[in-house]
């Protein structure tokens, strides 16, 4: 199997959460013949629920250590450490495959044969198999989970919810639920249900730094910036390696044109440790891309964001090709506006090939880049009419991605008024206001003007 066959195994571990279930599979739950390798999987799928991922690796490693023959836990640490290292999750990945199967679980054979599904790219069978163990044990947490990341992802929203409310129902603990069920919410703009759904996670997982960081994000679209602050540094004063947490306080600081502020967060996040790449890259480009931008200097950022730029891969890679492809067109170099637009498009072919998950994004992204081209370039119908097909893809459904759904409404609104449409402009700002206030204000102040449009 290739290397870019295991990256397309990204989602076939579910996260797995020791609580009290019922109607499960008799027998045990995971098999290994050691005690102390069982106590280092269940330590693993806890730290798994709260989203601590340098645990988890640290108790799979241990476990795979106490027992070389723990199958599922390999397949874990497969999926743990394929980013870092493909090689070696190619090997444990093989090593599954190859072991002995005869005495696992049923929900133990259901994620190797998926994931050998999935490697085969049987995208349906890895579908049906969900169905048909469920058909068997209806009320199995782990399968229910895994189904109800898939439907969200595939923008079934209504089942989602359902399953996830079914989770709360049949394993209490699952706290995991209760975050699943906020973002359901906030994808869709119900912000009132998002808060109580967040809040609910917080008070029955207090000690864990993801409820508070989840709340965080959805202050940070609402514009409630002093609450996001404080909720997020809770949650760093819970987990202080939780680093999405210093991701999200660098946005609250971006938004508010405080980048030494946001470098003062960077600082702070590697002052912890050894803050992982993902982070520690995503969140210095997004920082330097977002003050240049503050200030006008196009040229810089092209320069910055160079082919060869490491801000155009991993966690800032959206928000730097967006921000470079304005750049592009802001300076009147259409060619490498366009060179991005295709390789947009290359990747949402790609996405469809192997069904990922970010679909919607990629073609949302896709279609907001066309608009700002098409609203330089004088085509204001064709530019309205990107911007709002990317506004039917975008969601709300993460911090970052819902600021974007509401910035592309602004230069939507800027373009509705350069094509003299008004009242529809109006109506569109309006719904940027009531979700966040402080972000109409700002646009108000800046002349109803991000792109630099003139009304015809």
């Amino acid at each position: 199997m290739s290397k870019n066959t295991w990256l397309g195994l990204a989602a076939l571990i579910v996260v797995a959460i020791a609580v009290s279930i019922v109607a499960l599979p008799e027998g045990t739950e995971w098999t290994t013949d050691s005690p102390e390798a069982l106590a280092e999987f269940n330590a693993a799928i806890d730290a798994k629920m709260k989203l601590y991922h340098n645990d988890v690796q640290t108790h799979l490693e241990r476990a795979v250590e106490l027992d070389p023959d723990f199958v599922i836990a390999k397949l874990y640490l497969a999926n743990e450490v394929r980013y870092d290292d493909e090689d070696r999750a190619l090997r444990l990945w093989n090593d599954v495959l190859t072991a002995d199967h005869s005495d696992l679980t049923d929900r133990e054979g259901f994620f190797v044969d998926r994931a050998r599904a999935y490697q085969e790219n049987r995208f349906d069978d890895a579908a049906q198999m969900i169905e048909d163990y469920l058909a068997k044990y209806p009320d199995d947490p782990y399968i229910l989970h895994e189904k109800a990341l898939k439907t969200w992802a595939a923008g079934e929203f209504d089942e989602a919810e359902k399953l996830n409310r079914r989770l709360i129902e049949i394993a209490p603990n699952w706290v995991l639920a209760y975050n699943q069920l906020g973002y359901i919410a906030m994808s869709q703009g119900r912000f009132v249900e998002a808060e109580e759904y967040f809040t609910s996670y917080r008070f029955v997982a207090p000690d864990q730094a993801n409820p508070h960081d989840s709340l965080g994000e959805l202050y940070i679209i609402l514009g409630r910036t002093e609450e996001a602050e404080a909720t997020l540094r809770r949650s760093l004063e819970i987990r202080p390696d939780f680093w999405a947490a210093y991701d999200h306080l660098a946005l609250v600081r971006r938004r508010d044109n405080d980048f030494a502020g946001a470098e003062g967060v960077l600082a702070e996040a590697r002052a912890v440790g050894e803050c992982p790449e993902y982070w520690d890259v995503g969140i210095e480009c997004s920082i330097e891309i977002g003050a240049l931008t503050h200030a006008d200097q196009w040229h810089d950022i092209l320069e910055f964001l160079d082919d060869d730029s490491p801000c155009l891969e991993g966690h800032s890679s959206g928000y730097a090709q967006v921000i470079r492809h304005l750049a592009a067109m802001q300076i009147g170099d259409v060619e490498t506006a366009i060179a991005i637009e295709e390789k947009m498009e290359k990747s949402l072919t790609a996405a469809k090939e192997v069904e990922k998950l970010d679909i919607p994004m990629i073609m949302g992204t896709l279609s907001h880049l066309q608009g700002v081209r098409k609203a330089v370039q004088g085509d204001l119908e064709g530019a309205i009419e990107a911007f709002w097909e990317a506004d039917e893809n975008l969601t709300y459904i993460q911090a970052g991605s819902g600021m974007f759904k509401l910035y592309n409404r602004l230069y939507l609104v800027e373009t509705l008024f350069a094509a003299g449409n008004d009242a529809k402009a109006h109506k569109v700002l309006s719904k940027v206001r009531s979700v966040n206030p402080g972000m109409a204000q700002s646009f108000e102040e800046k002349g109803l003007k991000i792109i630099g449009l003139e009304r015809e």
